[in-house]
């Protein structure tokens, strides 16, 4: 299928850009480099600063405001977004990366064809030594496998209807995303990379990456618990096993400097889940729903290229069935390629 320019015109009218936000001011850079007037960008606000509210009310580009009163909590934010949204497609951004010149359309154009499309992030160095490790610690991460690890993604939001029926698990304030990848892989739904179409990260400096992966691992136990995850039936044992893997191979890939930093990130991962089930940070378990239980298997989904094995593609269907949400194979792909009913309009305060 090619795609003319009438369709990839109608496609960026038809495309939200989403962008979860809590007091990043870097959102101005961050807008500024949608370089496609004609699609709507949509800030859902996450315990927003009041710094990030003057900027989102006076600012010249016209932008759809949502909020959420579970500060914190990603997976919300995220699908407040996509509800607020009139698009028909949503790409996911942050506030804290820009694109580079042509990517929002060279998106869309790809969109048109795959139902999901992952862009590539390049993470920037701020010439310190842990900016440095950093990126080499999250280019390792991407690993070989195409996930739907966001940002940049985009998606054509009739694939949640193929998915159990929603977006994002709302009570899955990290790791939404990996959440995500699993039932689009449950569903055959395949993730299509476009190597060029990057994103900028901006440099970490400092520790600030050891507070991402301390959420992560809280998003982890968040995700075992309800059974969205699967957890290790030994799961010291599994850690070590695992961990030691992907050490040794970021210390071939990336030298054993990053390793080392990676080894800091990976112990943070992991206390922050041990914090959640001793502490419940959130308040999240008194709202699992009743048929929420552990999917217990002897090796559990690696944190480092999360492709689920033939077995663990059973078990979680198995446990999305038992909450109600049948996701099964997507026998034919077309069904993303033909033309969508027009959305309602949204109504604006």
């Amino acid at each position: 299928m090619t795609v003319t320019e009438a369709e990839l015109a109608a496609g960026l009218a038809r495309t939200s850009i989403v962008i979860a936000l809590k007091d990043d001011v870097r959102i101005v850079e961050a807008i500024a480099s949608v370089d496609e007037p004609e699609v709507e960008i949509v800030l859902a606000l996450n315990g927003a600063s009041d710094e990030i509210r003057r900027i989102a009310a006076d600012h010249p580009r016209p932008l759809v405001i949502t909020e959420i009163p579970d500060a914190g909590n990603l997976g919300a934010a995220y699908n407040a977004g996509a509800e607020a949204a009139s698009g028909q497609y949503l790409l996911y951004m942050d506030s804290d990366c820009v694109f580079a010149p042509g990517v929002v359309r060279m998106m869309v154009r790809a969109v048109l064809e795959h139902p999901v499309v992952k862009g590539q992030v390049v993470y920037g160095v701020g010439g310190g030594v842990l900016s440095l490790l950093t990126a080499r610690v999250r280019e390792y991460d991407e690993g070989d496998y195409v996930s739907a690890l966001s940002p940049p993604l985009i998606y054509d939001r009739r694939v949640a209807d193929h998915i159990g029926g929603y977006h994002y698990d709302p009570l899955v304030h990290w790791c939404e995303d990996r959440e995500f990848d699993f039932r689009l892989q449950l569903a055959d739904i395949p993730v299509v990379h476009l190597p060029d179409a990057v994103i900028h990260h901006d440099a970490q400096h400092g520790l600030q990456n050891l507070r991402s992966y301390w959420r992560y691992g809280i998003g982890e136990g968040i995700g075992q618990q309800l059974g969205v995850f699967t957890t290790p039936a030994v799961p010291v044992l599994w850690r070590l096993y695992d961990s030691a893997r992907t050490l040794l191979g970021c210390a071939r890939a990336k030298g054993p400097l990053a390793a080392a930093f990676y080894a800091l990130l990976q112990a943070t991962y992991h206390t922050g889940t041990l914090y959640h089930l001793l502490r419940d940070p959130f308040g999240v378990r008194h709202r699992m729903p009743a048929a929420a239980r552990r999917t217990r298997m002897l090796h559990a989904v690696p944190q480092h290229c999360p492709e689920l094995t033939p077995a663990q593609r059973v078990r979680l269907r198995r446990a999305h069935r038992e909450r109600g949400r049948v996701i099964e194979p997507v026998a034919d792909l077309s069904v993303f390629r033909t033309p969508a009913p027009a959305p309602l309009p949204v109504q604006r305060e």
